[in-house]
């Protein structure tokens, strides 16, 4: 296949210059239900603050207040938002909406503008610091943050940038665009388009629960090739790996080689199928050590009666493809494929209530190195987060855990796919070599 462009290494924040405001806290415009807002065992797993942030080529003189008027406004829909994380009886995470500690917003300038940020779809953590506020008091107390926070930064040349972090207890990567949009929508003085439902109780684990197969998905890994050790000695690098059309047509052709593949395989699996492949090959992981990918697979639609169009919360689950990495080095690119579509293919309702009781009963136990967790957020619907100033050019993050990679939308065609991973540094090397092999 082609080798890929030269990867785009993050920028570092060391040469910009911030100054924000002292953050206040927006409240809903009106009154809200109070009460507390069940969790599903989904939410309970996803206990991780993910930052993001909407780039703007322009705005008005009046953005930060149209954006900080319009949140408040927003807030009356989404008021579980403005309230914080609980224990319930019981041990497990609730919302409470009693008390309304709001949403802490803040303005900022900084002494750049867009052009001069590049490539803003993976973020240099010194970077997304400086665009993302987080609440520093609460920094080793998550539970007792806020469960959203927005920072409007203003840039030279009229450019703006919307940063945002958010619980992912409260929402998927779906329902976290759908509030952006909402928010969005308001800000244009439009009504919402889609009205947002709060009641998760429509998945609530089953009683008694009801537990089935595939059971490679609960499997835990041992660390047979020292992994534990490469992380804990070598420095973690971020990179990212650009895909245009081109490259992306090669790698599916190397995953449907020999025109007999049961099933249709699309760009994302060809792709996740290579750097599933890759990344244990850059590892150095033996021949008899179990590796495991898994895709987060969105279910709304294949429960009955499918999960509401404004559901706000976590609708996905985790099927996973799990075999000895000898196994996986040795067959083809294209059987890889194979296991990658059939896995998603295994996602219907039983699958998925299957996977809430398992979580209820037995919780979320953390995923061994040897696992990828790849997420695409490459059709994630972005462009429709107008404020009124057009939609955005780029659209980012920073927050990736080690055993993640991310496909995201290529910034100058959004029909290319950028992949964004971390691995420990001699790792690293050797996938870009790999890669451009």
């Amino acid at each position: 296949m082609p080798s890929p462009m030269e990867p785009f290494k993050a920028v570092d924040g060391s040469g910009l210059i911030v100054e924000r405001s002292t953050p206040i806290a927006v409240h809903p415009e009106h009154e809200t239900p109070g009460g507390v807002l069940f969790l599903t065992s989904i939410d309970q797993v996803t206990h991780i603050v993910v930052s993001t942030v909407y780039c703007f080529e322009r705005s008005n003189e009046n953005a930060v207040d149209v954006v900080k008027q319009a949140l408040s406004k927003v807030l009356v829909h989404y008021y579980p938002l403005a309230g914080r994380l609980a224990r319930s009886s019981e041990g497990k995470l609730v919302v409470d909406c009693q008390k309304k500690p709001g949403v802490p917003f803040v303005e900022a300038v900084i002494d750049c503008d867009l052009d001069s940020l590049g490539d803003m779809s993976y973020l240099h953590p010194d970077v997304l610091g400086k665009l993302v506020y987080k609440d520093l008091t609460t920094q080793n107390m998550p539970e007792a943050g806020p469960l959203l926070t927005a920072q409007v930064t203003k840039l030279k040349n009229g450019g703006l940038i919307l940063g945002i972090a958010l619980n992912h207890c409260m929402s998927d990567g779906i329902s976290a665009i759908k509030f952006i949009n909402s928010w969005a929508e308001i800000a244009r003085g439009k009504p919402l388009s889609v009205i947002p439902c709060h009641d998760r109780t429509i998945l609530k684990p089953r009683i008694p629960p009801q537990i089935c197969g595939p059971y490679d998905d609960f499997v835990q890994l041992s660390d047979v090739s020292n992994l534990t050790v490469l992380y804990e000695k070598e420095q973690m690098v971020h990179r990212s790996f650009h895909f245009d059309s081109e490259k992306l047509a090669a790698v599916k052709k190397m995953a449907t080689a020999g025109g007999q593949a049961k099933r249709s395989i699309t760009s994302f699996v060809a792709l996740a199928a290579l750097v599933w492949r890759t990344r244990s090959m850059a590892l150095k992981m033996k021949p008899h050590q179990q590796t495991m990918l898994t895709i987060p697979v969105d279910f709304r639609s294949k429960l009955s009666p499918p999960v509401p169009n404004g559901f706000f919360g976590n609708a996905v689950v985790f099927p996973c493809c799990l075999c000895n990495t000898g196994e996986l080095i040795d067959e083809p690119i294209a059987s890889t494929a194979e296991r990658i579509a059939e896995a998603i293919e295994r996602v219907n309702e039983d699958y998925a209530r299957s996977r809430i009781d398992y979580l209820d009963t037995y919780r979320f136990q953390e995923f061994a190195l040897g696992t990828l967790l790849i997420s695409s957020w490459t059709k994630l619907d972005y462009g429709s987060s107008d404020f009124g100033w057009g939609e955005p050019r780029q659209f980012g993050t920073g927050s990736l855990p080690a055993k993640s990679c991310l496909f995201m939308r290529g910034w100058k065609n959004k029909k290319d796919v950028v992949v964004v991973l971390s691995l420990p540094f001699s790792a690293m090397k050797t996938f870009q070599e790999l890669l451009q092999g």
